[in-house]
């Protein structure tokens, strides 16, 4: 779910001057990935910011098996790695390229040397750290208060980016399961319930959102119904 909202976030680039983006760049160490290379392991405590230059990268966990779990996919100018700074934690996900990509690597002391010369890049991590905290906080109560085959909707929306139309989100349903949190059993039944209503279509490795617009209004009509039935439960509950 955390890397679902990070990649839900401003790209640092559209929130700094172009000057700064210039130091940004200067001050980075560029790498080519080729498709399906190993940018980062889980666990790896390597310090430092990375930027998406070109491509996308698939965040995920890589199972005992060998498999490998689809968590997020983040796109150009999309950042990771912040808390390695700020909080002294390890990298929390193993993280591949999706397609030839390229990566810019800021050192530590690289980066804070820029970070206490230049206000306006701690003001724009601070906005994305706060957009993230946001989504975090709806997420949570979405979770509390809206039916899984809500979330699913929802979720579906926000991976369609886009507002009208039709879109492809390329996820597999284990994936799709593990960002939300349920069963790959409970994910297969919210989605046939999608697809019975004619929401969304299924494809190997792939959902299709066949009419935007639909989905949306379904899922605001759903959301509305979820929180007048969970306040009617609340204040009854409150009254026993």
């Amino acid at each position: 779910m955390a890397d679902y909202i990070a990649s839900h976030s401003p790209r640092l680039e559209d929130l700094l001057s172009p000057q700064c983006n210039d130091k940004l760049r200067s001050a980075a160490r560029t790498r080519r990935y080729r498709d399906g290379q190993v940018i980062q392991h889980r666990g790896e405590e390597k310090l430092g910011v990375s930027i998406v230059r070109s491509g996308s990268v698939r965040m995920g966990i890589i199972g005992r098996d060998g498999s490998f779990i689809t968590t997020s996919v983040m796109g150009r100018g999309q950042t990771f790695g912040e808390f390695t700074l700020f909080a002294g934690l390890p990298r929390t996900h193993d993280i591949t390229a999706e397609g030839d990509c390229e990566i810019d690597n800021i050192p530590a002391a690289e980066f804070f040397r820029l970070f206490d010369s230049e206000p306006e890049l701690a003001k724009a991590l601070l906005t994305i750290s706060l957009v993230r905290s946001h989504n975090l906080l709806e997420l949570l109560d979405d979770l509390r208060r809206l039916p899984l085959i809500v979330r699913v909707g929802k979720f579906l929306l926000h991976g369609a980016n886009t507002a009208t139309g039709t879109a492809t989100v390329k996820l597999k349903q284990d994936e799709l399961a593990y960002m939300l949190g349920v069963t790959r059993v409970s994910m297969g039944k919210a989605l046939k319930e999608l697809a019975q209503q004619t929401l969304i279509e299924r494809g190997y490795g792939q959902i299709t959102v066949t009419n935007i617009a639909e989905l949306r209004a379904w899922v605001s009509q759903r959301t509305v119904i979820s929180t007048l039935s969970s306040s009617v439960l609340k204040t009854k509950t409150e009254r026993e």
